[in-house]
Order: C-alpha cells, then sequence, then structure tokens
C-alpha cells in the first residue's frame, strides 16, 4: 500500500456514530488517503456523491434515515450519480446472514463487521485496487460477480469496469478518458441489462398467463404482473439512445397493457391478456435488426 497514491484518493466515510467514524478515519489516514469526507446520514450521503463523485465508499449499512442497500442498487443500476462503478464497503454491527445476503445481493463490493481490523480494512481496499472482481449482469442485479465455485459455471456476462480508485491509486494521469470509458461502460451494461429484460418478460408472461387465461387473479399473479411492469419501465429507460430504440414503443404498451390489468376491479379484459404473449415475443425479437416497422404495427394495436 505504501507506493499507491492514496492521497490522491476522494474517500466518503459514511457512519452515524461519531466515535466510529473517528476511529475509522484515522486507520485511513494511517493508511495514507487525505482527501477523507465524512457523512452521518443517507440523506448527507446522497447529497455528496451528487455534488462529487467519490472514488470509494465505506459506509455502515444501518443509517437512520434510509435503505442503504437500496441506495447502492439504485446507484448500480445508474439510477442516481453519475459512476454506477463506484467501488462500496459496507461496515456492520450486526453481520447476519441476512444482513450478509441483502448487502451482497445489493451490489456492494464488500462487507466487513465492526470493529474495524485494520488490517482486514487494508486487504480489502488494496484487492479493490489490485483485483477488483468484474461485474456481473442478471435480470435484477448488477454489481461484481457474486457467484462461487460451482456457480460459476453458470453463464452470465462479466464486465470489467473501469475504476477511478484504481486509476488515482496508481498515478495514472486524470483525463476525460477514465469518464468516457465509464460511459461506453455504462451502454455496455445497459444492452447487457435489456437482453435479461428481454427473457424475463417471457418467463414472467410462462407464470402469470395460464392463470389470466383461467379467469383469476391470484397473488402470486399479481406479484408477477408487478414484477413484469418494473421491467417494462426500465427498459424503456434504458433503450434510450440504444439501437434499439424503436423496441421502446413495445414497452410503453406493455406497461399500458400490464397497468390496465392491474387496475381491472374484476377479471381482466381478454383483449388485453390475449395482447401479453405477442407484446414479450415482440420485445425479444425486437433485438433484431429491422424490427422498428413490426414494432410500431403491433403497439398501434394496442392503442398506446
Amino acid at each position: 500500500m505504501n507506493k499507491l497514491q492514496l492521497d490522491q484518493v476522494d474517500l466518503l466515510l459514511v457512519d452515524p456514530d461519531r466515535n466510529v467514524r473517528n476511529i475509522v478515519r484515522n486507520i485511513l489516514h494511517d493508511f495514507g488517503f487525505r482527501d477523507l469526507r465524512t457523512a452521518e446520514t443517507l440523506t448527507e450521503t446522497q447529497e455528496a456523491v451528487t455534488k462529487a463523485m467519490p472514488d470509494l465508499l465505506i459506509s455502515e449499512v444501518k443509517l437512520p434515515d434510509g435503505d442503504f442497500c437500496g441506495f447502492i442498487r439504485a446507484l448500480r443500476h445508474h439510477e442516481i450519480a453519475d459512476n454506477p462503478f463506484l467501488p462500496v464497503i459496507g461496515i456492520t454491527w450486526d453481520p447476519t446472514l441476512e444482513i450478509v445476503g441483502q448487502v451482497i445481493d445489493s451490489g456492494a463490493d464488500d462487507l466487513l463487521a465492526k470493529p474495524v481490523s485494520t488490517a482486514q480494512l487494508q486487504d480489502r481496499i488494496n484487492s479493490l485496487i489490485v483485483a477488483r472482481k468484474p461485474f456481473g449482469v442478471t435480470s435484477d442485479y448488477i454489481g461484481p460477480d457474486r457467484r462461487s465455485g460451482s456457480k460459476r459455471k453458470t453463464t452470465i456476462p462479466l464486465i470489467e469496469v473501469p475504476n477511478t480508485l484504481k486509476a488515482k491509486a496508481i498515478g495514472e494521469e486524470p483525463d476525460t478518458n477514465l469518464q468516457q470509458a465509464i460511459d461506453r461502460t455504462i451502454a455496455e451494461v445497459n444492452l447487457h441489462k435489456l437482453d435479461r429484460h428481454a427473457h424475463q418478460i417471457n418467463w414472467l408472461l410462462d407464470g402469470i398467463l395460464p392463470v389470466l387465461e383461467g379467469g383469476a387473479m391470484t397473488t402470486a399473479a399479481r406479484g408477477m404482473l408487478e414484477r413484469l411492469l418494473y421491467v417494462a419501465e426500465d427498459s424503456g429507460r434504458r433503450l434510450h439512445g440504444t439501437p434499439y430504440e424503436h423496441v421502446s414503443e413495445l414497452c410503453r404498451s406493455l406497461i399500458k397493457v400490464s397497468r390496465d390489468i392491474l387496475d381491472a376491479d374484476d377479471e381482466p379484459k381478454k383483449r388485453d391478456v390475449s395482447l401479453l404473449r405477442p407484446l414479450g415475443q415482440a420485445i425479444k425479437a425486437g433485438f433484431d435488426a429491422g424490427t422498428a416497422a413490426a414494432a410500431r404495427e403491433i403497439s398501434a394495436s394496442v392503442g398506446g
């Protein structure tokens, strides 16, 4: 670590406990960090990353005014801030299996138990600089590859993401190339996410349609419909500026039909139910070349 230029790294340390914050801050100062910002709440954290994106975030998992895991999930999905690839280390007094799972599933890089071990913290930061895991993209996750052992045989996209922590720590010259790399990788993640969404839409429909075609609405089917609505909305957001922007028309149609079914007082209209499958198939096919005309035709038939 002594050879690394940690004084150039912008580090944001978040903890509502002043004593813990000061202890960890002193440890980090001893490592060589000098550009240290602090926050006590999720609100302050959000304001800090909006004002100036840090190169490393170390945060208590339980914050008094919000959901840390939800914040990291939104960050990874590029719903907030400019760099969804920010290295993140969570810290907690209560590393239960439930909390560990929530933090890992949010897309954080690591989780450490309090009291924080000096050697362990130094080792984890060093790993983020020299051997950070590539990002995986699934239908509901974006973040460092969380698979281990035999699970690694599962095929999911793995992407080497830009790392401003590493760039500054090893003394790379700051220029616009890093931001360009971040923007390119965001676009790459978007396309992988859209592909996963297209598959999930049709998987959800496989579970929803047998129920709706039977004229009923179960709690499970409603939950899947709400997930379908989210996936369609997120797909529409991600399609902007991609070569597949024409598919957004189909997503808007799927959103309308899904909402109409969810809002139905009794059983949904048969016409709405009958449109779900062709819309899902068209969205999946829409990533093939030359389907813009077909997308417009199907969307027009929905009237939305």
